[in-house]
């Protein structure tokens, strides 16, 4: 097995194993694949974040209902018993809470980066009494609250794997990609701009499917056209 392999745990290295059909140099490939691939999204996951916090926070900073402090401003209901409301009323809190014990002064800014992607696309949930006003952030005639919703729940799924290191090869990444660009866009089409300049999703990527489902066994396996586009294993990584 290779070297690097005995710092993974069975369980994680497993997940590769199954994909390559217990070929564990093509194993390693698929494991090495993932981290490019989360490398390449970490960009544009980063853009679309910065600017959706900013653009929400703005936004609801020039409502003349909500104001510069709209997360301590009850018209925005945080402080309502509704499960959502309780979330984001202690997303609020934890980010105060981080920030006083990093010494920090707790200024609007600071808690609008501490809060995490979680409050954000909680926003656009359902029953959000939000929606009226973040609508016309979104520079896309006709938009509706689930066409913003829906990519941002699975988007906020993605950017936790790729945080947590998790397995993404079995993810529809290529679909994901392009609400990420879209959403983007909608918000700011400069940034939607930065991420089309600096991206290197389209060199990583190979545009076919990286794992299919055998008809057989229902098992999830590596497809034979995804292999050119493998990283090669790595000369020190030997067999055992």
């Amino acid at each position: 097995m290779p070297n690097f392999i005995e710092m993974l745990t069975v369980e994680r290295f497993g997940t590769y194993r199954s994909w390559a059909i217990a070929d564990d140099l093509l194993a390693s490939r698929l494991y090495t694949y993932n981290v490019q691939l989360s490398t390449a999204l970490y960009g544009p996951l980063h853009m679309l974040e910065v600017a959706l916090r900013n653009v929400v926070d703005r936004t609801l900073c020039a409502h003349p209902r909500h104001g510069p402090d709209w997360f301590d401003n009850p018209t925005a209901a945080f402080s309502t018993k509704d499960s959502t409301r309780v979330y984001q009323k202690g997303c609020i809190d934890k980010a105060r809470e981080t920030l006083t014990r990093n010494h920090k002064a707790g200024t609007h800014c600071q808690i609008i980066a501490e809060l995490n992607l979680g409050f954000w696309t909680s926003l656009f949930g359902s029953g959000t009494p939000l929606w009226n006003v973040l609508r016309p952030a979104f520079r896309a005639p006709g938009i509706q609250r689930s066409d913003v919703a829906v990519p941002l729940h699975y988007i906020r799924d993605l950017r936790n794997r790729i945080a947590h290191y998790e397995p993404i090869l079995a993810i529809a990444l290529g679909q994901h990609y392009a609400s990420i660009t879209t959403l983007t866009g909608w918000l700011s089409p400069s940034a939607a701009a930065w991420i089309k300049e600096t991206s290197t999703w389209g060199k990583v990527y190979p545009g076919v499917p990286v794992l299919e489902r055998s008809p057989s066994t229902g098992q999830l396996n590596y497809t034979q056209a995804v292999l050119p586009y493998l990283p090669p294993a790595s000369a020190n990584l030997k067999l055992a």
